[in-house]
């Protein structure tokens, strides 16, 4: 496998550079600011991977060699044995998530300095390599002599941002919502300010349901937000009295209940009320995320809570990210609608509904500060 870095005054130059040096089969592995030590090769870096088949297949074939020791070395000899066995199996999965990729690579590799710009654009604001990939291959398409192809862009982010807003649906009442997701994710907030917006201000009857009985004085919390805003709480235990509490207050307009936080090990804990929620096709669930996730982390706490079902997905902490990436490839890998974004703690200000046209416009922000700051 060989690695190059690649300086010029933006990465579109960059990325033109090595696809004329190194060919199509080249992988970008990352793009970022050039360090001063490097700045007066150019502004911006790009460092590209390439690994030919026959190196793939060789280094993934390759066996340690056996160790030879003497007694007065054998600890020494151990060690050094373990750490180039390491080694080499690092460099061997290495070479083969290259050799994976340059299929992909060699097939839809930006062919025009503007694709190459809008393919690091897409990567530096988050959007998966494959998923980045399927974009321009549409845009080849949409724009195939480069003309309109901001629009075009914009056409096929929001193609894949589907979203829905629609609180609870548009069926007889109570409209159910409930929201589940992993620790500090902000779904107590969250439920509080959908309180205000479509209860409240919306002159709905509303319920709060607090299913949180494991951190300490969290349903104190919501009982708080309850009396402030003159709105009905209950705290439950099991869900038979979730069931219970649904059946009592079945004349009101809309019901929220918050869940209880769970990490990847004790999801375990929340299959009872998983199993319920999901079991009610008029529970509308929505999966709360943060937004500041690492995009591998996000698909994983995506897929473990699938116990829950969710039909949404709500993205929270927006204020704490620039990179809005992860959540289109969430909407694009599960085809689940986003619902509402939220990015901050104002009550209910910092709280929107979903859009295509501000999910495109929150990733082609940054594209467009990035491209600013390399030119300025």
């Amino acid at each position: 496998m060989r690695l190059k870095s690649y300086f010029a005054v933006n990465v579109a130059a960059a990325l033109e550079m090595a696809r004329r040096e190194m060919g199509p089969e080249a992988l970008l592995v990352h793009s970022r600011k050039a360090p001063p030590e490097a700045r007066h090769l150019g502004d911006w870096e790009v460092v590209m991977a390439l690994a030919s088949p026959e190196a793939a297949a060789e280094g993934s074939s390759a066996t340690p060699a056996p160790a030879t020791s003497t007694p007065s070395s054998q600890g020494d000899g151990t060690q050094l044995s373990s750490e180039l066995a390491a080694m080499r199996a690092q460099m061997q999965r290495m070479a083969a998530a290259v050799s994976r990729s340059n299929a992909l690579a060699a097939t839809h590799y930006p062919s025009s300095p503007e694709l190459a710009e809008v393919f690091a654009s897409l990567i530096d604001s988050g959007v998966a390599a494959e998923l980045a990939h399927d974009i321009l291959n549409h845009l080849r398409s949409a724009a195939p002599d480069g003309k309109c192809l901001p629009r075009a862009l914009a056409t096929e982010i929001a193609r894949r941002a589907t979203c829905n807003a629609q609180l609870g649906g548009s069926g007889p009442r109570p409209r159910i919502v409930a929201l589940a997701g992993p620790c500090g994710c902000g779904k107590t907030s969250t439920l509080v300010k959908l309180a205000v917006r479509y209860g409240i201000s919306a002159r709905r009857p509303t319920q709060l349901l607090c299913m949180d009985n494991y951190r300490v004085a969290s349903a104190e919390q919501l009982r708080s937000y309850a009396a402030i805003l003159g709105l009905g709480f209950q705290a439950l235990d099991t869900t038979r009295a979730l069931a219970q509490a649904l059946e009592e207050h079945s004349r009101k307009d809309l019901i929220l209940i918050d869940t209880p936080g769970h990490g990847f090990n004790d999801l375990a804990e929340a299959a009872d009320l998983a199993r319920y929620l999901a079991g009610r096709p008029d529970i509308e669930t929505h999966l709360v995320l943060s937004a500041s996730m690492k995009s591998a982390d996000l698909s994983r706490v995506v897929d473990r809570f699938e116990i829950f079902r969710p039909q949404r997905l709500l993205f929270t902490k927006l204020d704490e990210t620039e990179s809005f990436g992860p959540i289109l490839n969430e909407a694009a890998r599960t085809g689940k609608p986003l619902s509402f974004l939220a990015a901050g703690q104002r009550v209910p200000e910092d709280l929107e509904p979903a859009t295509p046209e501000r999910i495109v416009n929150l990733i082609l922000e940054r594209g467009a500060r990035l491209a600013v700051a390399a030119t300025a």
